[in-house]
C-alpha cells in the first residue's frame, strides 16, 4: 500500500495525516457502539436470496455464469440482503440493487474509499502481505479506528479477521478463540463474518468454531449481524455441495447468512486452483428446495 512505502517528504507527511485522521475518529468509537447494526435492514424470503444475507464477488459470478446462469444470480444476489464486493466495476451486477461493498486488507486502503454507490466498506485482515504486522496484531484496535471512518461516512463495516491471525496449524482456530480476536473486532462493526471455510471439512469444528466465535462477537456488541464463510475449494479442497450444505445447516440458527466464496488461484490464494460455480449452483439449489 502506498501510505506505507518510504518515498518523498510528501508521501510520508501525508501518511502521518491519515493515520492521524483515523486516530481522531477512533477517539470517537466508544460513542459509535451504541449505534451500530441500526442500518442494517432486516433480510427475509421475500426479499429474494433465500432469505439468507450474502457475501459475493461480482467478477467470480461474472466468471461462473455458465455453471450459474444470470437470471439466477440476480434471484439469489441482486437484492439489499446482498453484500456484493466489486459491484460497481462489473456489468451487468452495477445495475442491481444488492449493496455495493468494497474489501481492505488494510487501514491505509482507506485513503482512496469510497466511490459513490458504496454502501458497505469490509476489513479482511490476514496473515499475508496485504495487511501490516501491526494490523495483525491488533486487529480490533484497527477495525475500530475504520469503523470510525466509515460510520462518518454513513456507511457499514463489515469485519472479517482470518484464523491465520494467530498462526497456522490444525489449531488456530482454538488459538483464535483464545485471543477473542471475534469480539474485538466486532465491537464497533455493524457486520461480522466469521472465515470458518478452512474447518468446513469437518463439520464438528465448523459449527463449534461458528457458534463460539458467534458468542464472543455478540458479547462484545449485541446487536451485529453474524455471517459464516463458506468456499467451493477452501485452499484447493475438494468440497462437495452436500458437505457445504451441511455446514449451512449446521449453523442457520446462529449466522443471519453467509460469505460464499468460489476462489481461484492467484496472489490472495495461490494454493485454491480452479474455481469450482458448480458446487455453489448445486448449493444454491439445495438450499432453495430447503426453503420451499
Amino acid at each position: 500500500m502506498k501510505l506505507f512505502r518510504l518515498g518523498s517528504c510528501f508521501s510520508c507527511c501525508l501518511a502521518f495525516w491519515f493515520i492521524a485522521v483515523l486516530a481522531h475518529y477512533a477517539s470517537h468509537a466508544d460513542a459509535q457502539i451504541a449505534s451500530v447494526s441500526q442500518q442494517v435492514l432486516p433480510c427475509s424470503q421475500a426479499d429474494g436470496a433465500l432469505g439468507v444475507r450474502w457475501i459475493v464477488n461480482a467478477g467470480t459470478l461474472h466468471h461462473a455464469v455458465s455453471a450459474i446462469p444470470m437470471e439466477q444470480q440476480q434471484r439469489y444476489f441482486g437484492t439489499p440482503c446482498t453484500f456484493m464486493v466489486g459491484k460497481l466495476m462489473t456489468q451487468p451486477y452495477s445495475q442491481w440493487n444488492s449493496i455495493g461493498t468494497i474489501s481492505i486488507r488494510s487501514a491505509a486502503a482507506l485513503e482512496n474509499c469510497c466511490d459513490e454507490g458504496v454502501g458497505a466498506v469490509m476489513y479482511d485482515p490476514e496473515k499475508w502481505q496485504f495487511t501490516p504486522e501491526e494490523e495483525r496484531r491488533n486487529p480490533g484496535e484497527y477495525a475500530c479506528k475504520i469503523a470510525a471512518v466509515v460510520h462518518a461516512q454513513h456507511r457499514l463495516l463489515i469485519v472479517a479477521p482470518a484464523a491465520d491471525l494467530v498462526g497456522g496449524g490444525p489449531d488456530r482456530f482454538d488459538r483464535f478463540l483464545r485471543a477473542k480476536i471475534a469480539g474485538s473486532v466486532a465491537k464497533c462493526a455493524d457486520v461480522h463474518e466469521i472465515q470458518a471455510q478452512g474447518a468446513e471439512l469437518d463439520l464438528h469444528e465448523f459449527q463449534s468454531y461458528v457458534r463460539k466465535a458467534s458468542e464472543q462477537a455478540r458479547a462484545a456488541n449485541p446487536g451485529i449481524v453474524l455471517l459464516a464463510g463458506i468456499s467451493t475449494n477452501p485452499t484447493g479442497k475438494s468440497v462437495t455441495a452436500n458437505e457445504l450444505f451441511a455446514c449451512v445447516k449446521a449453523v442457520s440458527d446462529v449466522v443471519s447468512g453467509f460469505w460464499l466464496n468460489i476462489p481461484a488461484g492467484g496472489e490472495a490464494c495461490p494454493t485454491c486452483g480452479e474455481p469450482k460455480p458448480e458446487v455453489a449452483e448445486e448449493l444454491l439449489n439445495m438450499m432453495s428446495e430447503m426453503k420451499k
